[in-house]
């Protein structure tokens, strides 16, 4: 029997009376633009993290990018690491800054501030990568203390670190729901999180035509805002995402305990104390193998595997004429020809972990 990257089903299945339920309350109410379950996602999600304010908007890009936008980054150097998907850095330029890119830390692929030379940027964007809790104090120790952070938290629902969640640890921080998140929705969306009342004032305004009153606009806006039919579903989900987090830690420790025999294999690191990682995805690193053929084999064999991120922010096209694609990041261009995701979804049975493991060893000792 195959078995997927994620699997979705199996969550709608288990909890399809519910979805039912608030599918049709929200239909019933015709509450679909800015309604009550939006305020209450936004409360709930806002107490969780720890936060004072949290606005639903229509994709973690768009999360980005108006975080961005209402801090004022325009004409000013936003730094964020090299083996990101593309949304963090094209956040960066619709919002008018300046990308600039450093290299990774090879043992957790997380952003390296001291690989950086350049000048000193205006803003610091890391990424909790599939979920690892990133240490913003390394940024500080690099720049200084009044650095501003931004935090890419669009894989890190849930994640914790020093007891703080991921979300709560800079001047903001924007999040994806995506349907294949740990907390995703059934459709695309989004959300800011922030301490800050002037950043979340400017970005109610801007995700809403550039107004607070209808038909009254302050400044250029967009219409980005989360359906209220997505923020009940998420509202629900989110109640449960702590204890989905548990499972997919179990199947994390699962694969650890099959793979960590294996010499061939560099493991995800593991979390620091008084940490959470929410294991968006479980990756590896394949030292002394052809990756390419052993995704392929694994996928013949109905391992859905696959590679976050194949391709390195300098080397895509629609950067070629930038400063930075004349760099060189040694250390997440060699990450991208080396890497795995293997299936990881808290629904994940312990055989089917099993079989992930087994499958993969064999194709390593053939």
């Amino acid at each position: 029997m195959a078995i997927p990257l994620v699997n979705l089903q199996r969550n709608y299945q288990k909890y399809e009376s519910d979805y039912s339920r608030l599918l049709l309350e929200t239909a019933s109410s015709c509450q679909f633009i800015m309604g009550n379950a939006l305020k209450q996602f936004e409360a709930d999600f806002a107490e969780y993290l720890g936060v004072k304010h949290v606005l639903g908007v229509g994709s973690g890009t768009d999360a980005l990018t108006l975080l961005l936008k209402a801090h004022g980054v325009a004409g000013k150097t936003v730094l964020t690491q090299n083996n990101t998907f593309i949304a963090t850095a094209l956040a960066i330029g619709n919002a008018g800054g300046k990308i600039a890119l450093c290299d990774v830390d090879e043992q957790t692929y997380q952003i390296d501030a001291d690989s950086y030379t350049g000048p000193t940027p205006d803003v610091v964007m890391p990424v909790h990568l599939y979920g690892y809790p990133y240490d913003t104090e390394k940024i500080k120790a690099k720049f200084g203390n009044d650095i501003v952070i931004i935090e890419d938290a669009c894989q890190a629902h849930g994640s914790i670190l020093n007891g703080s969640r991921c979300g709560s640890l800079g001047l903001g921080a924007g999040f994806s729901f995506y349907p294949g998140k740990n907390l995703g929705a059934f459709g695309d969306g989004g959300a800011v999180a922030t301490n800050d009342d002037n950043l979340a004032e400017e970005i109610m305004a801007l995700r809403n035509w550039g107004g607070r009153i209808k038909y009254v606009h302050d400044r250029e806006g967009g219409n980005s805002r989360l359906d209220t039919l997505q923020a009940a579903i998420l509202g629900f989900k989110l109640s449960h995402l702590d204890a989905w987090n548990q499972l997919r830690n179990e199947r994390a420790e699962q694969y650890r305990q099959l793979l960590g025999d294996c010499q061939t294999i560099i493991l995800p690191p593991e979390t620091p104390a008084n940490s959470l990682q929410n294991c968006h995805l479980f990756v590896i690193r394949l030292k002394e193998h052809d990756r390419d053929q052993v995704l392929k084999q694994l996928n013949e064999q109905g391992i859905g595997a696959g590679i976050h991120y194949p391709v390195p922010i300098h080397l895509q096209k629609v950067y070629q004429n930038m400063e930075f694609a004349k760099q060189s990041f040694p250390v997440s261009t060699t990450i991208a020809g080396q890497i795995i995701s293997l299936p990881m979804f808290p629904e994940m049975a312990a055989s089917e972990t099993a079989t992930v493991a087994e499958t993969l060893l064999a194709i390593l000792n053939s």
